[in-house]
């Protein structure tokens, strides 16, 4: 063989090599992605008839609520009467234990309504 051809061959040895590892890179940063989420479950608990203003019930809820193993990012809003907050996913809470947590607090069953996601919650206020 010629020395350019083997030149091209080399060439495009390279290139094809260089792009494989483009889209591979690609394709892990995408997986990395993923997984940031998917090992969490989002809650959002949401208290009926705006229950969270009581000066009772509410840092009662608010503590049993930041007591449970492996809470992040908590957040409460009282005006709007709901919480939330991430869990790993292979959490042990569910909506039951969840809901029991308000119930147990002094909310009527009703009241409380617990909202379980992959995905992060949308926060949409009044």
């Amino acid at each position: 063989m010629s020395k350019p051809i083997i030149k091209k061959k080399f060439g495009l040895t390279i290139i094809s090599t260089l792009i494989l590892i483009l889209v591979s890179s690609i394709v892990s940063i995408a997986q990395g992605i993923n997984n940031l989420t998917m090992d969490k479950k989002y809650i959002r608990v949401d208290i009926g008839h705006g229950a969270m203003h009581c000066p009772f019930l509410s840092p009662k809820l608010e503590a049993k609520l930041r007591e449970i193993q492996n809470v992040e990012n908590f957040f409460i809003d009282k005006r709007n009467s709901y919480a939330t907050f991430n869990l790993p996913s292979d959490t042990e809470m569910t909506s039951e234990s969840l809901k029991k947590i308000g119930t147990d607090v002094g909310y009527p069953a009703d009241d409380v309504v617990i909202t379980i996601d992959i995905k992060p919650i949308k926060v949409i206020t009044k």
